[in-house]
């Protein structure tokens, strides 16, 4: 009995030696951080690590390593990490032991913009509105551009507004892929202003199904004809049971969001910067 006591003992020890070994982290690295097979900046990429994912620290290798980050020096070691479907080594220097808010940054001429919390699917989080009127953003499968917080900072603008649409599109799918009619028609809807939270903060609005009943105005009709336009009379087969242009194999969905900053300079000069965020098609 004695000896049984001490093998769970150690079993326990070891156990949670190797349990504290393991420490949750997050990649800090905006464009992403490289997974390779050894510790070192030569070896192999097994995998492209995206911004804010979370892996599991397994242990460390005293390698140590300094890189230059836009003229910043960078210190940290090599680490082995575990994700999901690999394990390798990465440089921590660019890991954070908290959560990584996903933070898109907007560089204007006279004002920083922050979108909190938005995954995005090419991972670019900054982009610079200086001398560009529009910026695109690809969002993330599964994410949304919807009930986020928009931060105002270092704003040197007498009064900036923000404003909000959406673009659904009707489409349908057919059994033979050449008859697909992805985006077939697109409805806008208008323009509304974002809730202020406070005085540098706005929130992003949320689209219901309520919305959409608002604008979408075209009958089963007009569908048909553009099913044997596109496919051919005999897939109107599909639709023998249909009764509006939301009922399968028809569907209704989201396809941009777009974000219109509008900014009164102390002059009262006004100028317009819009946001397009592109949603992914499997959202």
């Amino acid at each position: 009995m004695k000896n049984l006591k001490q093998i769970l003992a150690i079993v326990m020890v070891v156990s949670t030696a190797f349990a504290t070994a393991q420490q949750n982290a997050y990649v800090a690295a905006e464009s992403g951080l490289s997974l390779r097979d050894q510790p070192d900046v030569n070896g192999k990429m097994i995998s492209k690590l995206a911004y804010g994912q979370a892996i599991d620290v397994l242990e460390t290798t005293d390698q140590k390593l300094v890189v230059l980050d836009g003229g910043k020096k960078v210190s940290g070691e090599w680490v082995k990490v575990e994700t999901r479907n690999h394990i390798g080594y990465v440089f921590n220097g660019y890991l954070s032991s908290t959560k990584i808010n996903k933070t898109i940054r907007l560089d204007l001429d006279k004002l920083n913009v922050e979108i909190k919390n938005l995954a995005t699917s090419d991972n670019k989080r900054l982009h610079h509105l200086i001398q560009l009127d529009s910026a695109k953003i690809n969002v993330g499968l599964g994410a949304s551009p919807e009930r986020k917080q928009i931060v105002l900072i270092d704003s040197d603008y007498k009064h900036v507004s923000i404003f909000q649409r959406y673009e659904n599109s009707i489409s349908f799918m057919s059994v033979d892929k050449q008859c697909d009619a992805n985006d077939w028609k697109h409805f806008d809807s208008e323009w509304k202003p974002l809730k202020q939270v406070t005085s540098n903060t706005f929130e992003t609005l949320a689209y219901t199904e309520k919305d959409w009943k608002t604008f979408i105005d075209t009958s089963v009709e007009a569908l048909k004809a553009e099913v044997i336009d596109q496919c051919g009379a005999e897939w109107l087969n599909y639709f023998k049971t249909i009764k509006n242009v939301k009922d399968r194999p028809v569907g209704v969905a989201t396809n941009r969001v777009f974000l219109k900053l509008i900014l009164t300079d102390f002059e009262d000069n006004i100028s317009e910067k819009v946001i397009e965020f592109n949603m992914h098609k499997g959202c």
